[in-house]
């Protein structure tokens, strides 16, 4: 009998995300495939997130940010604290960390 776990773990999912970037995907099957797994309400946290960490990145100061995309402050602040936390990673996605951190 096959044993089925509830979760994948994340070093599973990371191995999926790897194999669908090897499938060079267009951006119209990419969309299409985080519809197939997210909620449109998962897709705007994930994009808020981004943007969040993109106007940090371009020096935009957080309560700008927060007024600018109507979240909260402690939403920014959590942003920042994730570039500050890693970057030499993010500096990789979003290259103008470099010069702040």
């Amino acid at each position: 009998m096959i044993q089925l776990r509830s979760h994948k773990t994340s070093k599973e999912i990371i191995q999926f995300l790897q194999e669908i970037h090897c499938k060079d995907l267009n951006s119209i099957e990419c969309e299409q495939l985080l519809k197939v797994f997210l909620t449109p309400a998962e897709i705007d946290a994930i994009a808020q997130r981004v943007q969040i960490v993109d106007l940090i990145s371009k020096g935009v100061a957080q309560r700008e940010i927060s007024e600018k995309l109507g979240v909260g402050i402690a939403t920014v602040t959590r942003g920042s604290r994730m570039l500050q936390e890693n970057p030499d990673l993010l500096s990789r996605v979003f290259p103008r960390i470099s010069d702040s951190f």
